[in-house]
């Protein structure tokens, strides 16, 4: 079994698919390919492993932006939509509907692939099997959760289920559990985890903790909230972190 990290191309115009595919190709990446909702579902079904999806926007069976929530709701799998869409709302949309990354086309090829290996850095490598669960690791208990930053885990700490945070997700809060009980506005929060202001950074942030707390069950229904919002300034960690 190849080791390399595989990434499924969904676009329907072939011209676009098969440079996006070379490219990568002569990166060190194993390529699939799908011109169509329809065939990249089959692809997702068939290969075994996927890393990541770059999902275009515009598929002629397929709203890309819905296939990226319908994926979403059920795997971690990195995904960077690709679309001729560049309004800040489209990029937001983008974001809600779950997508770690956004970028517009025309790019630079060297853009999109230093965008693919940022997403593809943060995951945490399929199967890995240590702090939490054995071997190295400082490990922290927050709430009902236990955090392991330096493997990049966090798992119900009584189900021994995993949370299926995105790449994303779990950037934003190792930023926060760093940091407890202090306030940090939006924009230092996208910094910490390479978004850039200009690009949207402070927007994605609070897309990125609606989704955090959607997963980690942090409502404010029935006590404090695990992350708490100061409305104009930022994010505060208000929740007792513990070294296990």
């Amino acid at each position: 079994m190849s080791l390399r990290k595989r990434i499924l191309v969904v676009e329907d115009d072939p011209a676009t698919r098969e440079m996006i595919a070379a490219y990568l190709s002569t990166a060190g990446f194993d390529v699939l390919s799908a011109d169509s909702g329809r065939a990249m579902a089959a692809t997702l079904k068939q290969s075994g492993r996927i890393d990541l999806l770059l999902l275009d926007v515009n598929l002629p069976d397929s709203d890309g932006m819905m296939l990226a929530h319908e994926i979403r709701r059920r795997s971690p799998l990195g995904i960077i939509i690709v679309s001729e869409r560049d309004t800040p709302n489209d990029r937001a949309m983008g974001l809600e509907m779950g997508a770690d990354d956004y970028i517009t086309k025309p790019f630079f090829p060297r853009e999109l692939l230093a965008r693919v290996r940022n997403v593809l850095d943060r995951a945490a490598p399929p199967g890995e099997a240590r702090g939490i669960h054995g071997g190295a690791g400082r490990v922290m208990r927050v709430g009902t959760w236990l955090i392991d930053k330096d493997n990049r885990k966090i798992v119900d700490e009584a189900s021994g289920e995993p949370a299926a945070l995105t790449p994303a997700e779990f950037d934003v809060l190792a930023v926060l559990v760093d940091h407890p009980n202090q306030l940090m506005d939006r924009d230092t929060i996208a910094e910490s985890i390479g978004e850039k202001r200009s690009e949207g950074g402070g927007r994605k942030v609070d897309i990125l903790i609606s989704r955090l707390r959607r997963k980690l069950g942090d409502s404010s229904e029935g006590g404090e909230r695990m992350i708490e919002t100061v409305r104009g300034h930022g994010y505060r960690f208000a929740a007792l972190v513990d070294w296990v």
